[in-house]
């Protein structure tokens, strides 16, 4: 009940009472009058008496038509609410019915798309690892990588080649690479391999380190050689090693890995004891190449403090020779005092 109604009622409780009052107060004097009275006195206040009560019964009819005309208007109200309420139901039902109907149809356009997108997605792996695979073999011919460098084939080849590592690698799924026989790995392999034979050459190795699509592409690699998981990842990070070696026997591209944290790191984690030996062993030449070419005694020693020592120690105990003599000259560098001694020269 609102503050409106109350105070009616309270006023209407109230004109009640002063009634009740009234004629209480009038029966008293009509019992305490005797028929012969002739006080004029008593017949006034009998007037006065009545005058009140007649006027307090007004003013209560008055406030109970007041309440009734507002309990009337209330109700009118209700019922139209109530109204509203049903049309809102329907049209809630309606339009349920009709989202339901969109979701079923959407779902049912998601699924033939996908379905579509999938055997797209498979065509163009499977004729990618064909056409990969051919230009692999022949950048692997000096005169096929001469004739290559500077072309716009190159250029959109190199474009096209970023792509499809972003998305080969945004659909690995916790670190699960497709197998080995899929079209899907044999495309990027064929793809990381046509690059590796490029930088193999002074010629294509010197583009690459001056491209921005070069660069941004060994930039990509190492970014995604941490997702190449062992056992299947073995020939993909032997590639991106092997690649980014060749691209930093330039200068340029030397730089371009030695003065990024996140670019030295991903090639230091690849000292990890779970890869097989030859990893192992284009990590730690990859690292000494870094070192020897830093023209800054600071950048050389800022490498070297990054390498763990412990972990090179447990490589040089491999019972490897190759791998074992390259981790003890790549632990005399990291144990190097390169500031002591450049001070002292």
């Amino acid at each position: 009940m609102c503050d409106d109604e109350q105070k009616l009622l309270d006023e209407a409780a109230k004109k009640l009472l002063q009634f009740d009052t009234n004629i209480a107060t009038l029966l008293k004097q009509l019992v305490d009058c005797t028929p012969d009275c002739s006080d004029q006195n008593d017949i006034r206040t009998l007037e006065i008496t009545s005058n009140n009560l007649c006027y307090s019964l007004e003013r209560v009819s008055q406030s109970i038509l007041k309440i009734l005309e507002d309990l009337h208007s209330k109700n009118q109200e209700l019922e139209s609410l109530r109204a509203f309420k049903r049309n809102s139901e329907s049209a809630l039902e309606t339009q349920n019915e009709k989202i339901a109907r969109l979701e079923q149809e959407l779902s049912a356009t998601r699924h033939n798309i996908f379905s579509q997108a999938v055997g797209q997605i498979e065509a163009v792996s499977w004729t990618g690892s064909i056409m990969g695979a051919m230009l692999w073999k022949s950048c692997k011919q000096h005169d096929s990588v001469k004739a290559l460098i500077g072309t716009d084939s190159l250029r959109d080849f190199l474009v096209m080649s970023n792509c499809v590592l972003s998305s080969f690698v945004a659909r690995q799924i916790e670190g699960t690479l497709p197998l080995p026989d899929t079209d899907d790995y044999k495309f990027i392999v064929s793809i990381c391999g046509t690059f590796t034979n490029l930088a193999a050459f002074p010629e294509g190795r010197a583009h690459l380190a001056t491209d921005a699509d070069g660069l941004a592409f060994a930039n990509n690699l190492l970014h995604a050689i941490e997702r190449f998981m062992m056992p299947a990842g073995r020939l993909l990070k032997r590639m991106t090693l092997t690649f980014v070696y060749n691209i930093c026997l330039e200068e340029n591209g030397a730089r371009f890995v030695m003065y990024d944290g996140n670019r030295l790191r991903s090639i230091i984690n690849c000292l990890d004891l779970v890869n097989s030996e030859d990893i192992l062993t284009l990590a730690v030449t990859l690292l000494m190449k870094l070192i020897k070419c830093a023209s800054e005694v600071e950048l050389k020693a800022a490498i070297a403090q990054q390498i763990p020592r412990s972990i090179i120690k447990q490589i040089v105990s491999i019972n490897n020779p190759q791998l074992k003599e390259t981790a003890a000259y790549l632990l005399e560098l990291v144990e190097f005092d390169w500031i002591t001694s450049a001070r002292k020269n």
